[in-house]
């Protein structure tokens, strides 16, 4: 029955008395002895803490025990319904802190031994084992979204080497499993699993972690993180985490990306954050212009205290891109600059796709283009200033409708031969200049050289030709035709009714 009052009180004092012969009048009882209570129950409020840059207040127990003891081991049993209580929990010495409100520790099945013989310290004579349950109102970090949690698992060990492990859960729905061991004055060390799988995994991890991009969607597939944490004396968090995808598909702003597999290494070096990106694949990534397969292999370095202000080291990174392939030259990118240059370069593109692409019936062609696309990041956005774009010899053909020339053109008298030049154009010569400005705007200025054999006896032309496109509204039509997936199309009207724009294609 319970202990209260007095009598609750006279027996654990005697319990206490006990244990302090026990501990230090250890010779004046060689003879075997024993003790058992069968149940007891304590209920304490219990000071604040203010130790080793933690803050812990609110502190209560709430326990049910059994005790044995003999002039070996005193071993205290906790019985249903123990409970430690904490109202608050807070990480003061750190740039990142953790905070923990309205912690509750079930310790129902968790067994305390203290050793009475031994010549080692106390802390080295007391071992805690058995399954504890840890639940939490709310886990507040940078790094999280503040919300409720719940760990099951189980520990093991002393006060100077106690290890805890099993499985944690967040409100949002994220799961990991999670191991923790403490040496004393030595280290403590962390490894935390977790896999996202599909739809419902995405918006676990969209719920959990504060900075998951809302624009990104995980429809399918399964990413597999893995992260090990160490702190060793005054030295800085060791990391080293891995994000293993396999076969993920989503939504990314307005960009579908299917197929993703491959490894992200993430590790603190040092002073450095360093992210290697290895074996990564992507069947394909569309904005509306399918792009892929694409393979990437590149490594990311950034001062520990600014991670944003890193330096990424492009080893692969190339696409196949309408019927060809683009390719990014091996550099390094600084990030810390203001000012990115990405160099682009184009193979083999098919002028017979990339006519499909554009939005006007009747365009046809035949050849293959080259060139290069120098893209500039910069606070004013991204621009393209310079860019080449030439047809492989010895050329190919080129039809233009004529009703789509005449509105170019104005219906000038003058230009009727270029109309009907254009009808059948065999070109030899096809080059560009691209540029393309912060607004949107993509401007061409083309030269053609060639014949139309049915006009005036395949007599040479030489066209120059300046053409404008708005880029953004070209996406646009392209997304809401169907050429993405639905989640794009679907998000493209949601954004064109917020803007009060028509959401036709």
């Amino acid at each position: 029955m319970p202990l209260n009052g007095p009598l609750r009180w006279k027996r654990w004092s005697l319990l206490a008395v006990l244990v302090m012969i026990a501990l230090y009048a250890q010779p004046a009882l060689a003879a075997n002895w024993s003790f058992l209570l069968q149940q007891g129950k304590i209920e304490l409020a219990l000071p604040d803490i203010n130790a080793e840059g933690w803050s812990l207040s609110g502190l209560r127990a709430d326990v049910r025990t059994a005790v044995e003891a003999d002039n070996r081991v005193a071993t205290v049993y906790f019985r249903p319904g123990s409970r430690l209580y904490a109202k608050q929990i807070v990480q003061t010495a750190s740039e990142s802190p953790l905070h923990l409100s309205g912690v509750q520790v079930d310790l129902s099945g968790v067994k305390l031994s203290v050793k009475l013989k031994g010549a080692g310290p106390l802390s080295e004579r007391v071992t805690v084992s058995g399954d504890v349950v840890i639940t939490l109102d709310t886990l507040g970090h940078p790094l999280l979204q503040p919300q409720g949690w719940q760990f099951a698992g189980a520990l093991n060990g002393s006060p100077s080497d106690l290890r805890v492990w099993g499985q944690a859960q967040s409100e949002a729905g994220l799961v990991a499993d999670l191991e923790v061991r403490r040496v004393a004055s030595e280290f403590i060390a962390a490894r935390i699993d977790a896999t996202a799988k599909g739809q419902k995994g995405g918006d676990a991890l969209a719920g959990t972690l504060s900075g998951w991009p809302k624009s990104v969607i995980l429809s399918s597939g399964r990413i597999i993180a893995g992260l090990t944490l160490r702190k060793q004396g005054d030295r800085p968090v060791e990391m080293d985490g891995q994000l293993h995808f396999e076969r993920v598909a989503g939504v990314v702003d307005r960009t579908a990306v299917s197929g993703l597999n491959g490894f992200l290494k993430v590790s603190l070096e040092e002073q450095m954050l360093v992210a290697r990106a290895r074996d990564v694949t992507i069947d394909q990534i569309n904005p509306g212009i399918a792009i892929g397969p694409a393979q990437v292999l590149a490594e990311y370095r950034a001062p520990r205290a600014n991670p944003l202000a890193g330096k990424l080291d492009i080893q692969q990174a190339t696409a196949g891109f309408l019927g060809g392939r683009m390719r990014v030259a091996p550099g390094t990118l600084d990030f810390a600059a203001n000012d990115l240059l990405i160099p682009i370069g184009l193979y083999d593109i098919s002028l017979s796709e990339l006519l499909q692409v554009y939005p006007t019936e009747g365009l046809e062609g035949i050849g293959q283009l080259t060139g290069r696309i120098p893209v500039r990041i910069s606070d004013q956005g991204i621009e393209v200033r310079g860019g080449e774009l030439s047809a492989r010899a010895p050329g190919g053909l080129l039809k233009l409708p004529a009703d789509r020339l005449q509105g170019m053109l104005g219906g000038n008298q003058a230009m009727d031969l270029v109309v009907r030049a254009l009808q059948n154009f065999h070109y030899s010569v096809l080059d560009s200049t691209i540029d393309y400005d912060n607004r949107g705007t993509l401007t061409l200025d083309l030269r053609l050289e060639g014949e139309n054999p049915d006009v005036r006896g395949g007599q040479p032309v030489v066209l120059n030709v300046n053409l404008e496109e708005d880029i953004p509204a070209l996406l646009t039509s392209l997304q809401l035709s169907g050429r993405v997936n639905e989640a794009v199309t679907e998000r493209v009207r949601e954004r064109l009714q917020q803007s009060g724009q028509e959401a036709v294609p």
